[in-house]
């Protein structure tokens, strides 16, 4: 790309961002729900595609809208099907298919899956779930190899809930199978990885009395594990490794404890070492993660008295997280992009009461901060500065720690989650280290232009910067 192009186009990210956008509205208090059901999804062009629920002479109905990055519109919400509970996923790295699992209007309400190439023409509906049972709560994924996995939950009668699975490829169902069956089953998350280099599959079931398991299956649901049990409730999970292979994979895990406190897990394969942290100190809800950047960190949603927060936790071990965004209002019922992985944006949905029906937002934020000449974050023990940004052939980074025996790391990684150099300082005098950094690799190869983060750790803390190279 030029780099007067890539100039343009940071600086217009950074004026952009920040903007929120009313894209709907409707007379569903439900239009969203659900935070574990994808609303909202993107293509390998960037484009957003979301859903939600409207009413219709008292009947729900399913609409989508969909965001053009080329021309930077949005389109108006159109009709898709009669139905509730609707949730997204977006089809493997060769096509941009998108897949729409709902509930049915029926009395007893069926589980239907709907695909399509442009979001506008679908693919003629079909049953997946058993028509003799209600069936409610449908999520999906995708693997590597574009199979959908659905879950949902199936009412078998006034004792009891079970949780049923499907594989789906294209039109047909090639398996169907319950996992479990209890006296209640509150929620259910899932996770396939999110650059498609693996098949596995992990899941997580909260049931009653909030008994909450998270498993993995590597073999669609032949055999499936527990990974790690708790006592929670709102499950989410978020899937990934570093670019080039599945061999150094990481499971980001949240919930909600028994006081409403937000838990991060990380596991680590085998899957059988994990740590643990609370990110929260407060009592909060609505919980939903974003798609993690191994060795960088993962964005997640919360609600905490009214308000939506938009976090980002770095590692699981470090004691600190940052809070990106506060947006304040009557909101209820945010949902976030999970799919396509995106290293540098989040994109995520909410809605607000506007006294005779609900608002639908659109908001996309960034996740990593500018490297400037300031730093605002002093309180956490130290403070990164640089100059310039975006730079050509060298930037400056200047670090000063409160403790002057605690030694700062500097990484920088690219958009792939790729460690490029881990830089040492030029100097360092009573807390203040001063860097240079080339624009080399460790083996001191030029580097291409692009975007970058530079992660800065001291002690059992940590940040993020973002730069640019043209």
């Amino acid at each position: 790309m030029n780099k007067y192009l890539i100039l343009v186009v940071a600086l217009l990210l950074v004026i952009n961002t920040n903007a929120q956008t009313l894209i709907a509205t409707t007379n569903s208090p439900n239009a969203t729900a659900n935070h574990n059901q994808r609303k909202i999804v993107r293509n390998l062009d960037d484009d957003v595609f979301i859903v939600f629920v409207d009413t219709i002479n008292g009947e729900n109905i399913i609409k989508g809208v969909i965001f053009d990055r080329a021309t930077a519109q949005w389109s108006n919400p159109t009709f898709i099907t009669y139905g509730n509970n609707p949730t997204l996923s977006v089809n493997h790295i060769y096509t941009s298919t998108i897949n729409l699992v709902y509930e049915t209007n029926d009395s007893i309400s069926k589980i239907k899956h709907m695909s399509s190439n442009n979001f506008i023409n679908w693919f003629s509906n079909h049953i997946i779930s058993d028509t003799t049972l209600p069936c409610k709560h449908p999520i999906s994924d995708i693997d590597a190899n574009g199979f959908l996995n659905v879950f949902w939950i199936q009412e078998n009668n006034s004792l009891n809930e079970s949780v049923v699975y499907a594989n789906i490829y294209n039109e047909s169902i090639l398996s169907r199978q319950v996992i479990t069956t209890k006296t209640e089953i509150k929620d259910i998350a899932i996770a396939n990885h999110l650059q498609y280099f693996t098949n596995d599959l992990f899941f997580a079931i909260q049931f009653n009395q909030d008994s909450l398991v998270f498993l993995k299956t590597t073999d669609n649901m032949l055999t499936y594990d527990s990974v790690y049990k708790t006592i929670g409730s709102e499950p989410g999970m978020t899937y990934n490794s570093t670019y080039s292979s599945g061999s150094e994979s990481i499971l980001r895990m949240q919930y909600l404890n028994i006081n409403s406190r937000l838990i991060e897990i990380a596991l680590y394969p085998p899957y059988n070492t994990f740590n643990s942290y609370q990110l929260s100190t407060d009592s909060v809800y609505n919980i939903c993660v974003d798609n993690i950047a191994p060795a960088i960190g993962y964005s997640y949603l919360f609600m905490h008295n009214g308000n939506l927060y938009h976090g980002f936790s770095y590692a699981v071990g470090f004691s600190n997280t940052i809070i990106l965004d506060t947006i304040s209002g009557n909101i209820t019922n945010p949902s976030i992009a999970y799919k396509r992985f995106n290293f540098e944006f989040v994109d995520f949905i909410w809605m607000e009461d506007n006294g005779n029906g609900y608002n639908i937002y659109h908001k996309r934020d960034e996740k990593h901060i500018w490297l400037g000449i300031t730093d605002n974050e002093e309180e956490k023990g130290f403070s990164i500065e640089g100059y310039p940004n975006p730079f050509t052939k060298k930037i400056n980074i200047s670090v000063k720690v409160k403790t002057p025996n605690d030694s700062p790391i500097i990484k920088i990684y690219n958009s792939k989650s790729q460690l490029i150099k881990i830089l040492k300082p030029e100097s360092s005098l009573d807390g203040n280290y001063s860097y240079i950094w080339h624009a080399i690799d460790e083996n001191n190869n030029k580097i291409s232009e692009g975007i970058y983060v530079i992660m800065c750790t001291v002690g059992n803390k940590e940040t993020a910067r973002k730069i640019v190279l043209y």
